[in-house]
């Protein structure tokens, strides 16, 4: 900000230079609401382009709730390659959102073989 000060002899504050970085990144990228409104359209196209996988978003009223995707590729292979073991982590999301991500991932003898600590 300094250096626009010396070159341009404009003065910039810390926020007003916040204020429009947000502006035009919402101008470049659009509001985080109309991203939302996409969710349906794309477990649709998921489904048609991936046939057996299942993509189901929960909208209550006008407002994102949550969202389910799985291909059916994973899903052949958890049923065909996968033993009894399965993680399920959750991991907080930050603003604006502030809910939670649960991830599940599952291995079979061969990953856990395959994968060692050593360094």
């Amino acid at each position: 900000m300094q250096d626009l000060e010396l070159e341009l002899g404009i003065c910039l504050t810390y926020m007003l230079s916040w204020r429009v970085r947000q502006f035009v990144q919402m101008m470049v990228l659009g509001k985080l609401v109309d991203h939302y409104k996409l969710l349906p359209w794309m477990c649709k196209a998921i489904v048609r382009a991936n046939p057996g996988s299942i993509a189901v978003c929960e909208v209550d009223g006008c407002r994102f709730y949550r969202i389910f995707m799985v291909y059916a590729t994973n899903v052949n292979g958890f049923k065909v390659g996968c033993k009894l073991v399965l993680f399920i982590d959750g991991t907080r999301l930050s603003r604006p959102h502030k809910r939670t991500l649960l991830p599940a991932c599952a291995l079979d003898g061969t990953t856990i073989a395959s994968t060692s600590h050593t360094p």
